[in-house]
């Protein structure tokens, strides 16, 4: 496990080399940061120069000071606290550094306390919520047990949607880069409050919800050797695959919201019988239908391609998609996004998953003019490692069992080879000193 510290950790630690070793802020800094790196310790989330940094944090810290004074006691200035809060998201939106800064000033404790009183309007309760995402986005370390208790309670208790999809993006925030917040989440029984949101959420709650679900599979904290992400994509798909899926319908012709579905899928497709579930709820027509209606957006056409490719892990599936007519569409798909690398890229790998081992779906991609979109892709991007990378992979499943597709490729030049042995060896054991004494 990679070992960790804090902000304030570290700057106590500049500081004490300061006051020890008599060095400049600047040389204390360095000294710290190797004293830290030989001890193992990741500073990836640490503001290494924050004591260094000229930066004016006056406004920030007298908003902070401002809303301890509104809020002390039992009861809350309303009025009071709105300009303040809408200060300090502006000021944690100027960078990370801001964002520490009002951390370390207690922001987070004081935004919590002010929620758990009673008589909050919701307005005040929205901007409470929309001032701990600026806080907290890319700082989720400030999650503790109150914020923790306080999410269950608000999932429980608030109908208000606006509040709800407030609070599913503080804490998706508070999933990203840091996988225990994301256990103590999911432990917390997150998912039983999410999945009925699934059937009765209106499109903006939904996203919110998705984005919870997509943020809870994540594996992207370095300071934790082996997450959970697997396991949560199991259960979370166990129970919601079905939802989402038949959502794509409701949806079908709003490409924002089929974008977030889309975009969950090919996370919790994890397991090779997902696949089938999501086959057997009617996914490939709806998603062959958003290729054709929707060609021209660029992001759908991505997730479209993401989630036949994670589909295609099912080998009666990846047989289904092409029977259903999809390789046409496919290849007129590509073609109209070629000049994008990373939908291009996206589309090759597609190609890739669904000829790897299946010579009927090499044909009838072949006849639907594949190897002229690959090569022209191939051409547009040569400086595209992804694009060559999936372009070669999808070349070489075509071909390997249709050899008469070299043609069009041009991979083998079906030249004779000799092959000349220089040193052959004889077979027998080695022998070893032990076994030369014996």
């Amino acid at each position: 496990m990679v070992l960790q510290i804090t902000q304030d950790a570290f700057d106590n630690t500049v500081k004490e080399n300061m006051q020890e070793f008599d060095l400049s802020l600047t040389d204390a800094i360095k000294d710290t940061i190797k004293e830290y790196e030989a001890q193992g310790v990741d500073l990836s989330h640490i503001i290494v120069d924050l004591m260094a940094v000229n930066i004016d944090c006056e406004k920030l810290h007298e908003a902070v000071n401002a809303l301890k004074s509104y809020t002390a006691g039992s009861s809350v200035d309303i009025q009071a606290i709105k300009p303040v809060l809408t200060c300090i998201q502006t000021e944690c939106k100027r960078g990370l550094t801001y964002q520490v800064l009002a951390g370390k000033d207690g922001t987070y404790k004081i935004i919590l306390d002010v929620l758990e009183k009673t008589g909050v309007p919701d307005e005040s309760i929205l901007e409470c919520l929309k001032t701990l995402i600026a806080l907290m986005t890319k700082q989720p370390d400030l999650l503790d047990e109150q914020g923790l208790k306080y999410i269950i309670k608000t999932l429980d208790e608030t109908k208000n949607q606006e509040i709800i999809t407030s609070l599913l993006k503080w804490v998706k925030e508070c999933c990203v880069l840091h996988e225990y917040n994301r256990q103590h989440i999911f432990d917390a029984g997150i998912l039983e409050h999410l999945k009925p949101l699934l059937n009765d959420a209106g499109s903006d709650l939904l996203c919110a919800v998705l984005g919870v679900l997509r943020a809870l599979v994540l594996d992207d904290d370095i300071r934790v050797e082996f997450g959970r992400s697997h396991e949560h994509a199991r259960a979370i798909a166990s129970d919601t695959l079905a939802s989402i899926t038949n959502l794509l319908e409701k949806f079908k012709n709003d490409a924002a919201v089929m974008n977030e579905l889309l975009l969950t899928l090919s996370a919790l497709l994890v397991r090779t019988e997902f696949c089938k579930k999501v086959d057997d709820a009617g996914a490939l027509t709806i998603i062959q239908k958003a290729l054709q209606e929707f060609s021209n957006n660029d992001k759908l056409v991505r997730q479209c391609f993401k989630v036949l490719k994670a589909l295609a892990g099912n080998d009666e599936c990846k047989t289904k998609i092409i029977k259903m007519g999809a390789a046409p569409v496919l290849v007129s798909t590509l073609n109209q996004n070629k000049q994008s690398a990373a939908t291009a890229s996206l589309g090759l790998a597609c190609i890739a998953s669904l000829t790897l081992r299946s010579t009927e779906n090499s044909e009838a991609l072949y006849i639907a003019g594949a190897p002229l979109v690959i090569i022209e892709t191939m051409k547009i991007h040569p400086e595209s490692e992804s694009v060559q990378k999936n372009a070669s992979w999808a070349i070489r499943n075509m071909v390997s069992r249709s050899r008469q597709q070299n043609k069009e490729f041009l991979r083998d030049l079906e030249c004779d080879v000799e092959l000349k042995e220089e040193w052959t060896g004889k077979g027998g054991k080695l022998q070893t000193d032990a076994t030369k004494a014996k």
